[in-house]
């Protein structure tokens, strides 16, 4: 029966999305919080500049999961009986990470078709036939905290070399109404940084997941690194192991890090 009403939430949640309702609302969505109806929006101080635009150069690595987007100071809002309730400033997620915006908050607007749109990018309307795809839903709810609530979204910050997501978990859960980021059982008031792949995989894991974050070899790397997420009652037990390359079955880990 809870899988049940929560594959319901995420149904009406996907239903009541919509993006760019205004110049500067990025998204407004609908959801239920318990038993409280509300609405969240992404909101743009000013309006934001392109970021990763419609060209060949937003095809590398530093623009993966950003292209084609946009850059500004943004902001969560949730608002209840058309009154706003609360309200967290994103822009300071991305101070000092390596994405394109330079320090500014980035979100994707269109995606990019890494298939067609190399060839197609020399095309005198290649910016029009961008701006016609549909506008990437950035809210993505899901029950990343395992509290049976789907009150979460991951938020890209950053891309590591190369073309490597990472990025942030927001949202609210039964131990913490408010918004907040997602941190870990050792670090609560700091963000939990991952891949975006990690992150997905621990919001569908019914327990504890263990993933390659780097395989040796990778930009010369003479080291293996995993992470691993369980889920607790203190919260998200996050801990890195690192191997020495080759690595081999069996092998224990010449370091590991709770964070």
């Amino acid at each position: 029966m809870a899988s049940l009403l929560l594959s319901g939430l995420h149904a009406q949640n996907r239903k009541s999305a919509v993006e760019y309702p205004s110049p500067l609302v990025r998204e407004r969505q609908r959801l239920v919080i318990g038993n409280t109806s509300e609405t969240w929006e992404l909101r743009w101080k000013a309006a934001p500049k392109p970021v990763c635009e419609p060209n060949p150069d937003s095809l590398t690595c530093p623009c993966t999961g950003f292209a084609y987007g946009e850059a500004g100071e943004l902001s969560l809002v949730r608002i209840r009986n058309e009154r706003e309730v609360e309200r967290m400033e994103l822009t300071p997620l991305f101070i000092d990470a390596e994405a394109p915006g330079d320090d500014l908050a980035v979100v994707q607007r269109w995606a990019a078709n890494y298939e067609t749109d190399l060839d197609d990018s020399d095309k005198n309307d290649f910016r029009e036939v961008v701006a016609r795809r549909p506008t990437v839903k950035a809210m993505n709810f899901s029950d990343y905290d395992h509290d049976g609530r789907a009150s979460e979204f991951f938020l890209q910050t950053n891309v590591l070399p190369c073309g490597k997501p990472y990025g942030v978990v927001i949202g609210v859960s039964k131990s913490n109404p408010k918004l907040h980021v997602l941190g870990s059982a050792d670090q609560p008031d700091q963000p939990l940084v991952l891949p975006r792949f990690i992150w997905e995989a621990f919001s569908s894991a019914r327990g504890s997941i263990e993933k390659v974050a780097w395989i040796c070899d990778d930009h010369a790397a003479e080291e293996e690194t995993t992470i691993s997420l369980r889920n607790t009652s203190k919260g998200i037990r996050a801990v890195q192991r690192t191997f020495s390359c080759p690595r081999f079955p069996g092998q224990r880990p010449t370091k590991e890090d709770r964070f």
